[in-house]
């Protein structure tokens, strides 16, 4: 078996979909409003006509290289090309202006490759351990896991929980429309047509939702042609050997903390970087430092937000709950190949577990690789306009939705999708839960139908003892416990004014 894992990935063809997905990944991440779900996306029509594992090697590649990217813009224009880069900015930005860009930049893709290469491990470790603890699960249970991780990303996503909350009921919604899961009897919210009755596909839900709103909102931007500060030309940027001991604390804490974040639902890698700098901050012998080009800083965050690469992997392959948008979207590409993610994944495909977590080592060995030696033509791609670059993607996204199954009609709800996408993102709800809302919906009716069947009623699921149970009664708790805490505050303010 492990002769066959080797096989599968370190053969060229891999080697080079890996690196294909790394560069693909680093330039969407690189170019602010652009970023790594995107880049899945896009690339999700592709892997359709792929095998699983030339797939998992591409958007593994996609996924390490993408969260690493952004913090090129970060440090060179002080624009995060993802919202995992914000934290970079801090440090990050004022060490270019004081001539010490590639400094910055050396820093950041060492710190992004020790956080990658850490969860790559945890992965490893935990990804088998949780398996074996979910092959003891229920429909009961599996249906307290997905209910739990929309509740964690209603609470966690950006904006207010309300419209958290309506975001994802859409994304319920739309994962209602067509033939009903179990007895597959109705056809539901089809209207009568023979185009509704398999629902909607994923591939594009998302694109309508996600990607195409992206690029209308930079539409706006389409003349804006960035200054980058200089990078000093060199083969190899490289950190030197004191720089890493003198920082290793860092790393390791920022590490765990990445990790630790990334198998929350709904957080990734902004909230865990920012954790990390706050963390990094509080324990350094010179806070006063931070935030004027401290390299403590950059180490930070940067090991952080990679660090939650491997970690938002382990409850997708353990327990089939994406621990982030972009683990979602990739959980919606290895669904359409037939994987059946979960804890079975490990046991019954054992090759193609072990695969994709070499997949990610490797992914994060050429993430390093390509970052370190093409630094400075990374800091020119920056200098390309949106304008030439809007338009293909934009074509790119069309033609795969066309692509799916060669009708107009995928076109149609695209739009409508885009429409909607494009109105929630301009009045502030979170496009995440949507997205996890269509992906984990299903799972959510069909595990609740079969413990209803099995345990007769919705009541005596919920007053039996289990973990399912347990998990239930957090998913309930967590929204009860943030409003009140929201109205305490909202309470306090309304006393201080007086």
């Amino acid at each position: 078996m492990f002769v066959e894992v080797l096989q599968n990935v370190l053969n060229p063809s891999s080697l080079l979909l890996i690196l294909t997905g790394v560069v693909l990944g680093n330039i969407f991440g690189a170019i602010p409003g652009l970023n790594t779900p995107i880049a899945i996306a896009l690339v999700l029509p592709i892997t359709m006509i792929m095998d699983p594992v030339p797939s998992v090697c591409i958007l593994m590649g996609i996924y390490m290289g993408g969260v690493s990217g952004g913090l090129i813009s970060a440090v060179l224009l002080k624009i995060p090309g993802t919202a995992a880069a914000v934290a970079t900015v801090f440090d990050g930005y004022p060490m270019a202006e004081r001539g010490e860009g590639t400094r910055a930049l050396t820093i950041g893709a060492f710190a992004s490759f020790f956080g990658g290469i850490f969860s790559s491990v945890m992965l490893l470790i935990l990804a088998p351990l949780l398996s074996k603890i979910a092959l003891t699960f229920g429909p009961w249970e599996y249906f307290g896991a997905s209910i739990l991780a929309l509740s964690l990303v209603t609470v966690l996503a950006k904006g207010n929980m309300i419209k958290g909350c309506i975001s994802l009921g859409i994304g319920l919604l739309a994962c209602c429309v067509g033939q009903s899961p179990i007895d597959g009897v109705a056809y539901r919210y089809s209207f009568g047509s023979m185009y509704l009755r398999n629902g909607f596909a994923l591939v594009a839900v998302v694109i309508g939702v996600f990607a195409l709103p992206e690029i209308i909102n930079n539409a706006a931007r389409l003349k804006e042609i960035p200054v980058v500060n200089k990078v000093e030309k060199k083969f190899f940027h490289m950190l030197d050997f004191q720089s890493i001991k003198k920082n290793i604390r860092t790393l390791l804490r920022s590490s765990v903390i990445g990790t630790v974040i990334g198998i929350l639902p709904g957080l990734g890698g902004g909230p865990a970087a920012l954790v990390s700098y706050a963390a990094a901050k509080k324990a350094s012998k010179t806070p006063e430092e931070f935030g004027k080009g401290c390299e403590e800083g950059v180490f930070a965050s940067e090991t952080a937000n990679n660090a939650t690469t491997g970690g938002a992997l382990i409850p997708l392959l353990s327990l089939s709950v994406p621990g982030d948008t972009a683990t979602a979207v990739m959980m919606g590409a290895l669904v359409v190949q037939g994987i059946a993610l979960g804890p079975k994944l490990s046991i019954d495909q054992p090759v193609l577990f072990r695969t994709i977590i070499l997949a990610v080592f490797v992914a994060n060995i050429f993430m390093f690789l390509y970052q370190a030696s093409t630094l400075g033509l990374m800091a020119k791609i920056l200098q390309v306009p949106k304008m030439y670059l809007m338009p293909y993607i934009a074509v790119f996204c069309i033609t795969g939705i066309f692509c799916l199954n060669s009708n107009a009609f995928d076109l149609y709800y695209t739009m409508g999708f885009l429409v909607l996408g494009y109105i929630l993102d301009k009045n502030g709800y979170p496009i995440a839960p949507l997205i996890l809302g269509m992906i984990l919906g299903k799972n959510v009716e069909e595990n609740l139908r079969r413990a209803i069947v099995y345990y007769e009623s919705f009541g005596k699921c919920v007053f039996r003892m289990s973990v399912g149970t347990v998990l239930f009664a957090i998913a309930v708790a967590v929204p009860v416990v943030v409003l009140v805490k929201e109205a305490r505050r909202i309470q306090k303010e309304k006393m201080t004014r007086r």
